[in-house]
């Protein structure tokens, strides 16, 4: 063997023995037993206690603090505590006025240390006997409850809690018991082929369902909108239609969706009045099936244009009485931008949010009601409106109020800052004074029953008080003392239901695209507790 060659396979034997030793020096972990930063060390353990109310003395197992227990300053989920005793192995603290549930932080020189979490035990909780711990794998957009007490979710999703399989999907549309459990019993075959909206229940017992959506346990014929019977199945019709291949007597007919009305685009929101429904929303057209120019794989459409809001008669049929122009033989004006969100009246008037300011060729800035004939109503005083989108729009029937929420700014030349009760004519209700929103906006609002109000955004800080996207309040606008307990909420929500928990309690679920609540991951969907 020459030279070189000697050496270059003396360096690679070389380099294998160091690379051996070298792994097994690093078996051992290498941050094992350095030296804690400041010499201070917190415990992973949980305070004691766990859990308390406003005004608690909490301990923390915490090493090394007495050196700087005249500098340190300490947090509990942002909120600044007072820090009652400093020893060699622990610090306690109170839990002060407006604390969330939320980590312990403490900040010595700048340098940042972590803590478990400590639970503030208010009037608003998780409700533990809810079973819908996995939630869906989509956004959840509307909660139907029913007369049984059972509740049908429809949404963006394809499972919920885990009970999907090839034999037995679960397509937008789900029934659960009134605790949220998983009920197998729905006929609705392979669901949706697409995603669901709205959902209302028909005065017979059957269902309306609309979003965008082409299909529904593999019925084609579809377009956004249909109906269900009692069970979930769709209430389909066997229909004559032309027969190509006489031979096949079987292709002289089809089975349909027995609901003829469809629409070209999306639907946000069904209403029924009247025994009618009337749909807002993204569309472009309306149209009917032809059965009798139509084969089983091709259908022969009659479209109409039919722009964000129409009225459809119990066959599916348009109601040309309702914002519709002889004249044009279409809709009238359709809005300069989008439809949001809408709510109906009990006298069938609806009002609409969204991104517009111009409808039926009328100045109307991102809120209008509709009447009956599904005309602008002039008699809603709202006046110059918002200066902004407006997201959602809730009502309360009780009250006969309306809260607003969006990216506006001023409410009839009014300070708002993105949230506003209305009256019923639409006026401002000057009783209700939004606080100051630090860190971002708010996307949903509802007056409860009782008269509270949910919000939710993206806001971090109310009034200069910690509210990690939610908060309750009084209905004035002030904070509702012991209902803002809760840590963080991450999310939008899409629709709320009252109702009471098995223990008794007034409860609340919440869906929506929901990542968080009360610190706790869920699934789109979590129902909190509301005690006295």
């Amino acid at each position: 063997m020459d030279k070189p060659n000697f050496y270059l396979l003396g360096m690679i034997l070389l380099l294998a023995i160091f690379s051996c030793k070298k792994s097994e020096t690093l078996k051992d972990d290498p941050y094992a037993g350095g030296k804690a930063a400041l010499g201070i060390k917190v415990s992973n353990a949980a305070p004691k206690p766990a859990s308390g109310t406003v005004g608690a003395e909490v301990v923390y197992q915490v090493s090394g603090l007495l050196n700087y227990k005249e500098k340190l300053k300490c947090y509990l989920n942002e909120t600044e505590v007072q820090v009652i005793e400093v020893t060699d192995s622990s610090i306690k603290v109170k839990v002060p006025a407006g604390a969330s549930s939320g980590g312990l932080t403490i900040i010595i020189d700048g340098q940042i240390f972590f803590g478990p979490e400590f639970t503030i035990t208010g009037k608003i909780g998780i409700d533990p006997t809810f079973k819908a711990t996995v939630g869906s794998n989509g956004t959840i957009n509307q909660i139907l409850p029913l007369p049984n007490g059972n509740m049908l979710l429809v949404g963006g999703f394809t499972d919920f809690e885990k009970k999907a399989s090839l034999k037995a999907p679960v397509n937008a549309i789900v029934l659960t018991s009134a605790d949220g459990e998983f009920l197998p019993t729905l006929a609705a075959g392979a669901g949706v082929g697409g995603s669901l909206t709205s959902i209302l229940r028909l005065s017979n017992g059957q269902f309306m369902v609309a979003g965008t959506f082409t299909s529904y346990n593999k019925r084609k014929s579809i377009g956004g909108i249909t109906r269900l019977n009692a069970n979930g199945s769709l209430d389909s019709a066997i229909v004559e239609v032309v027969n190509l291949t006489p031979l096949e007597p079987r292709n002289s007919y089809d089975t349909v969706a027995a609901y003829n009305g469809a629409v070209q685009g999306t639907i946000n929101k069904i209403f029924s009045y009247k025994d009618k429904v009337i749909a807002i929303g993204g569309f472009m057209n309306y149209y009917q099936y032809f059965y009798e120019r139509s084969t089983r794989d091709n259908k022969v459409i009659f479209p109409t244009r039919m722009e964000s809001l129409l009225q459809l008669k119990p066959n599916g049929q348009l109601d040309s009485t309702y914002n519709f122009s002889l004249a044009s033989g279409t809709s009238y004006e359709r809005p300069n931008g989008f439809f949001n969100d809408a709510v109906m009246q009990g006298d069938g008037k609806i009002v609409v949010v969204g991104s517009f300011t111009r409808f039926q060729g009328k100045n109307v800035n991102y809120i209008t009601r509709i009447d009956q004939n599904g005309l602008v109503d002039p008699g809603f005083q709202v006046g110059s409106g918002a200066d902004g989108a407006i997201e959602s729009i809730r009502y309360n029937a009780s009250t006969g109020k309306f809260m607003v929420s969006g990216s506006f700014r001023n409410f009839n030349g009014k300070p708002a800052n993105g949230l506003v009760m209305l009256n019923q004519n639409g006026t401002v209700d000057e009783s209700f004074k939004l606080g100051t929103l630090e860190g971002g906006n708010t996307s949903f609002v509802a007056q409860l029953s009782n008269g509270l109000i949910l919000v939710t955004g993206s806001f971090t800080k109310y009034n200069g008080v910690v509210r990690q996207g939610f908060m309750i309040l009084n209905g004035n606008g002030s904070l509702a003392d012991g209902y803002n307990n809760t840590g963080m909420f991450s999310g939008v929500i899409r629709d709320i239901y009252e109702t009471i928990s098995p223990l008794g309690f007034p409860a609340v679920v919440m869906v929506g695209y929901i990542n968080k609540f009360d610190n706790k991951s869920v699934g789109n969907i979590v129902r909190f507790t509301l005690r006295p």
